[in-house]
């Protein structure tokens, strides 16, 4: 599964001739519980936004590390990320953006999980 998903984000990058956006990323996080902070996670990305029709579909890859409170950065546990989904506007006012994540962890388990927002301006 992870080979067709990384092979169309490679046919979607490489693709030139449609209106499209290429771009790196960076997202930090930082874990609290209770008001106690006790992990962060960083991660960098690349991706490309292309537009088809009235559809705007994505998709990114990237690394990263999840880090413990009290341990130094480069020592935490790495992960590979990986996010794909596509963004419509129906009626010029509702937004909808459907998206795939998956941290890929060198240790433990895997993290998957689909996000679905939505949006009504008036």
């Amino acid at each position: 599964m992870r080979n067709i998903l990384y092979i169309f984000f490679l046919l979607i990058v490489s693709v030139s001739n449609l209106s499209a956006d290429s771009y790196i990323a960076t997202r930090q996080e930082l874990w609290f519980s209770d008001s106690s902070y006790y992990k962060t996670s960083h991660h960098i990305k690349v991706g490309k936004s292309v537009v088809l029709d009235k559809y705007r579909l994505f998709g990114e890859v990237g690394f990263g590390e999840d880090i413990n409170e009290g341990t130094p950065i480069g020592s935490g546990a790495s992960y590979d990320y990986l996010r794909f989904g596509v963004t419509k506007t129906f009626f010029n006012s509702l937004k909808l953006n459907v998206n795939y994540r998956s941290k890929m962890k060198s240790v433990g388990r895997d993290l998957n999980w689909i996000v679905i927002n939505t949006k009504y301006t008036f």
